[in-house]
This record gives structure tokens, C-alpha cells and sequence, in this order.
């Protein structure tokens, strides 16, 4: 039994440690799901702005025009669920601070490369050239839609049009990027069991 698990463990990082390989696909994702993390945790500075003596972060107002808010809150959401589970919330005190109250998202960085990496993979091994693929982007349009619809306000001013429009966009990427990961996983399923049972 040991011996078996020596040979699978090496064997399941070199597997791992592929999946994690930068590349440019999963560094533009990693990017965009980072200014997404980053910009939702600033722009959570609108829920405290009135408590006395917390500063305004840095690029709040820039970032003003963007909705990252609830796309941030979609990513994050499975690692605040399993940061609850295993109660890792006090690692966040050691993360370093944005603002006054305001924590660099450290977690969700690094969960953003995973995912990232994962998505890419998925994509390129099981994806890319499946003549289903567009039906993937399906359920990311039909939730984007709504919660956050596109022209949800009549003649919207540029900085609504910009809000509403990055909201939809940032909102649908996050839910492609789940479709994608979540269908990859069952279809690696199968190919991880016959490894183990082969093995």
C-alpha cells in the first residue's frame, strides 16, 4: 500500500504542478480575476465610508466606474465558504492592509491563479474544439443578465453605461469560468479514477 501511494503522490504534483504552469491564457485570466479581487475589496470602502476615521483607499473613485463589487462577491464566494468550514478567517489579519479596515485579498489571489490555471486546462483539453463549447456560455449570459442587467436604467449617463456594462461583463466571466472549471472536474473524474485503479 505504500509503495503504491509513493508512486501516485510524485505522480499527482507532476500532474499538478502542469496544470499550474504559467502560460499566456491563464496569466490574462489570473489579471482580469485579479482586478476584479482587488477592485471588489476597494470598492467595499462604500459600506464603511461613514464610520469615522477610516480612510478612503487608494483608487476608489477611478475604480468607481466599474461594478467589481458583486462580481468580487460571486468569485470569493466557495473560499469564504470553505475558509468558514476550516475557520480560517483570522489568516486575514495577517494579510497586508489596502486602507484603514480594508485587507489585500490575498486568498482570493491565490485562488484566482488556481482557478485560472484549471479553467485554461479545462478548456484547451476538453473545450476548445467541441462543437458544444458555445452552449458553456449559455448559463453565463442568462445570470449576467440577471443580476446585472445591461440597460437596466433608460438613457444611463456614461459612467451608468460603463457600470452597468462591466458589471455584466466581469458578472458573466466569473460564471464561465465556474461553468467551465465545475464541468471539467466531472469529466476528469472518470480519467483520475481508471489512473488510480490502473495503478
Amino acid at each position: 500500500m505504500f509503495l503504491i501511494l509513493s508512486r501516485k503522490i510524485p505522480m499527482f504534483f507532476k500532474a499538478v504542478l502542469n496544470i499550474l504552469k504559467p502560460n499566456l491564457n491563464n496569466l490574462i485570466l489570473f489579471a482580469v480575476l485579479t482586478f476584479i479581487c482587488i477592485g471588489g475589496v476597494i470598492q467595499t470602502y462604500a459600506f464603511i465610508d461613514n464610520v469615522p476615521g477610516i480612510p478612503k483607499p487608494p483608487l476608489y473613485d477611478e475604480l468607481s466606474y466599474f461594478n467589481l463589487w458583486f462580481p468580487w462577491i460571486l468569485f470569493a464566494f466557495p473560499l469564504h465558504v470553505i475558509g468558514g468550514i476550516l475557520m480560517l478567517q483570522g489568516l486575514m489579519g495577517l494579510f497586508p492592509e489596502i486602507a484603514g479596515g480594508l485587507k489585500l485579498p490575498v486568498g482570493s489571489i491565490v485562488y484566482a491563479y488556481i482557478i485560472s490555471s484549471w479553467t485554461v486546462f479545462c478548456w484547451n483539453r476538453w473545450f476548445k474544439h467541441s462543437k458544444h463549447r458555445n452552449y458553456l456560455m449559455l448559463p453565463a449570459f442568462v445570470l449576467a443578465v440577471l443580476f446585472n442587467p445591461p440597460f437596466a436604467i433608460t438613457e444611463p449617463s456614461l459612467k451608468e453605461m460603463v457600470f452597468m456594462v462591466s458589471g455584466f461583463i466581469f458578472t458573466a466571466l466569473v460564471i464561465l469560468v465556474y461553468t467551465v472549471s465545475v464541468h471539467g472536474f466531472f469529466k476528469a473524474l472518470p480519467l483520475i479514477q481508471a489512473k488510480i485503479r490502473k495503478h
